[in-house]
């Protein structure tokens, strides 16, 4: 007797009949399989914002001890650099034109101008630079004595001020102080320069002093140039070396000059230069390469783009426009879009090729001709001693007031005392 539900093949379908049984097919979970090797991680974060990064951060300790190693860092910015030649990014400094406060913004096309609340530079001092970015970190800096200095990375919110030297500017000798930003590779270091800026017929050359974030120190560098800087800070950051537009003498009489500050050697390079030029010269940074903008400020104006190379020296790029409409160009960023501004403050950006406006932005709340704008690329890199930037409260902007009116007094005669 065959066993209870077993039926003949083909017979019945009702319940009980083993060939008509019903199983579950169940699809294994593919979740506890499913496995990325380390490098596709790596590949897949270092293409991540940082504000993204930094909350993956908080997954795991693997991931944590992955976004922080320097080798990562590397690679992040390298990607987060390649984006520029797409869309930039860009770094304004301005000023305020009621409260005189100093102003940092982000912008990124199409979006509008972002305002950072948390400024790391104190608002008491009156007077901001900026230099670089470099590797993500910008500098700022009071002029002309290059004091104040203080290291900022917008991206990670963080920034340390750094403790100047007890070198002091030499009363008829030095009339001001120039600051470069350079990033050594090899080290895994920023530094900061400061050149003790002397007169085009001076007996003695500049004086040169270095400041390494990996020691933490100031150091003085071995030069024997004599150079005149009319800039407070470097002109432009190739690939982490910075450059400056001089003046120097030689057997032919004062000549403008190209000097770099070659980050391996600690030592400074003169490049030659072009013979002649049209009215206003600016260096650029264009796509990792050193050019120079050869133009005049004038309406229905044409560039010519000049690039440098170290074995043939400078060749002409392109010309480029005619560009109509602008009162003044500002620069270049690094994907090749022209920075020029009209009559009434309007900033544009412009295609190089086409000559035709890709965007344009005004900072309505800012002086006019204070405004300094650089490209930007978010970085991971921190520096040893930097810590969140904090919002600059009402208490800072008093003691702003009370140290420039101790100043006036100070200047008229009248006693005073300064309790901040």
């Amino acid at each position: 007797m065959p066993p209870k539900g077993k039926g003949k093949k083909g017979k019945g379908k009702g319940k009980g009949n083993g060939d008509s049984k019903k199983t579950k097919s169940t699809v294994p979970n593919p979740t506890p399989h499913l496995y990325f090797p380390k490098e596709i991680i790596c590949k897949i974060l270092s293409r991540l914002p940082v504000k993204t990064l930094l909350r993956f951060s908080c997954v795991c300790k693997q991931w944590r001890n992955l976004i922080s190693k320097p080798n990562f860092i590397a690679d992040h910015f390298r990607h987060s650099s390649s984006l520029q030649h797409s869309g930039s990014s860009l770094l304004i400094g301005s000023r305020h034109h009621k409260s005189n406060n100093h102003i940092l913004s982000l912008y990124k096309p199409p979006e509008p101008v972002v305002d950072l609340e948390n400024n790391p530079y104190p608002c008491f001092f009156p007077n901001m630079y900026i230099v670089g970015p470099c590797n993500g970190i910008a500098c700022l800096f009071n002029p002309p004595w290059g004091d104040v200095i203080t290291l900022w990375n917008p991206a990670m919110r963080q920034s340390r001020m750094v403790e100047l030297s007890e070198r002091e500017p030499i009363q008829g000798v030095h009339g001001w102080v120039s600051v470069g930003l350079a990033f050594d590779s090899k080290e895994n270091e920023m530094l900061i320069l400061r050149i003790f800026c002397v007169g085009l017929t001076s007996p003695v050359p500049n004086h040169v002093e270095m400041f390494s974030t990996k020691s933490l120190k100031w150091k003085e560098l071995k030069n024997d140039m004599v150079f005149s800087i009319v800039e407070y800070t470097c002109n432009v950051i190739v690939k982490g070396v910075p450059y400056w537009l001089v003046c120097m003498i030689d057997k032919f009489g004062a000549r403008a000059v190209c000097v770099r500050f070659d980050v391996g050697k600690k030592v400074f390079e003169k490049l030659p230069w072009l013979g002649r030029c049209k009215q206003h010269q600016h260096l650029v940074d264009l796509e990792d390469s050193l050019c120079m903008l050869d133009c005049s400020h004038k309406d229905n104006c044409h560039i010519d783009v000049w690039v440098m190379n170290d074995e043939d020296g400078w060749s002409k790029k392109c010309t480029v426009g005619p560009l109509l409409g602008f009162d003044r160009i500002e620069g270049c960023l690094r994907n090749g879009d022209i920075v020029a501004r009209n009559e009434n403050g309007v900033i544009f950006l412009c295609d190089p090729i086409t000559s035709s406006v890709k965007a344009k932005f005004s900072l309505d709340n800012s002086k006019n001709d204070s405004n300094v704008i650089v490209d930007y690329s978010e970085s991971l890199f921190l520096i040893r001693g930097m810590l969140p930037v904090k919002k600059q409260n009402a208490q800072d902007n008093l003691a702003r007031k009370k140290l420039t009116r101790a100043c006036l007094k100070f200047i008229i005669g009248q006693p005073s005392t300064i309790s901040l």
